[in-house]
């Protein structure tokens, strides 16, 4: 009734369910996500390598393979070293028709690196080590399965057609005007876990290196010289040997030297002071060759002193060097 006062209970009812609508009300902004959209973090994979994009390629009057390329995606600012990584392709009929391993210490230092079949006209002049051929052809447009492989261990993994797995592309169209690129798609925005889109990546060459190995000094034996060699032995092998002198100046360090005999090498140990001998006896040599035999002294740079070791010699006698000669 008009201007009748209402009782206290009353106003406190309708106090409540005001706070209750507002509280609905603000819940359901804060908590409301649409359907369709992806979770991010659920499409994120646990490894820091993965698949971002692939092509199997579309036909036109010169090729049947352009744009035919994955692409593979770093999510971190550090370089990742690949040698332990393997890309593994299953062509439609879901059999491993080819793999890509990668040589020691190959690092991408790029945040992505876009490989590309070797035949594709956009990718065939490209270094070698960002093409691929699988058993001679690239990947086929109507079904197959990538796999991204750590350590034996399957760390990411798209498939497309017929082939399926968690990561399902669409049948890739052959025709330029019907194809897209499979993009992998992250966000709230996102209605698939992979987008299509108009995505033809050219290959970044500085995307890996390899780092130069430190060069390391290769240590000469130039001093060294061949001073005897007895082979007629008396009595048993055990008593051949070759003399050598070190004539520098240095100490020279024999794990750098071999002596080469007979095509066989036989690495040196130790080290020769200046100006002093050694006998090397771990070589077997013949007796009395019936044609001249050459005995070489070696390092890494070649050959430091050679000797001819010549038919006739004689029982319990040695070749010395006598005043150089």
């Amino acid at each position: 009734m008009l201007g009748k006062e209402l009782p206290a209970s009353y106003y406190d009812g309708m106090k409540k369910i005001i706070y209750f609508i507002a509280g609905l009300i603000v819940t359901l902004s804060v908590t409301f996500v649409p359907a369709f959209a992806i979770d991010a973090e659920e499409n994120k994979p646990d490894n820091h390598l993965y698949f971002r994009s692939v092509n199997a390629g579309y036909k036109d009057d010169s090729s049947a393979q352009n744009y035919d390329f994955f692409e593979l995606y770093k999510d971190y600012d550090s370089d990742i070293d690949l040698s332990s990584y393997v890309v593994e392709y299953y062509n439609s009929s879901d059999n491993l028709a080819g793999k890509i391993e990668f040589d020691e210490a190959t690092i991408l230092q790029k945040s992505s690196v876009v490989f590309g079949f070797m035949k594709s006209p956009q990718y065939s002049e490209s270094p070698a080590r960002h093409l691929y051929s699988f058993s001679s052809s690239g990947l086929a447009s109507t079904a197959g399965r990538l796999r991204l492989v750590l350590d034996n261990e399957i760390v990411d993994e798209v498939c497309w057609g017929k082939i399926s797995c968690d990561n399902q592309l669409n049948k890739f169209a052959t025709k330029e005007e019907e194809n897209y690129s499979a993009y992998r798609c992250f966000g709230e925005e996102c209605k698939e876990k992979f987008s299509y889109e108009k995505y033809y990546p050219t290959i970044d060459t500085d995307a890996l290196y390899m780092p130069v190995p430190e060069q390391v000094p290769i240590v000469s034996c130039d001093g060294l010289k061949i001073t005897e060699i007895y082979a007629y032995y008396e009595k048993n092998s055990g008593e051949q040997y070759v003399e050598l002198l070190n004539t520098s100046d240095h100490t020279i360090p024999l794990s750098a030297c071999s002596l080469k005999y007979k095509n066989k090498n036989y690495p040196l140990q130790g080290s020769l002071e200046s100006n002093t001998y050694t006998l090397v006896q771990d070589i077997l040599l013949v007796k009395n060759p019936s044609s001249s035999i050459t005995l070489e002294l070696l390092d890494g740079n070649g050959v430091i002193d050679s000797v001819i070791y010549e038919h006739g010699q004689k029982k319990g006698t040695s070749v010395a060097l006598v005043d150089g000669q």
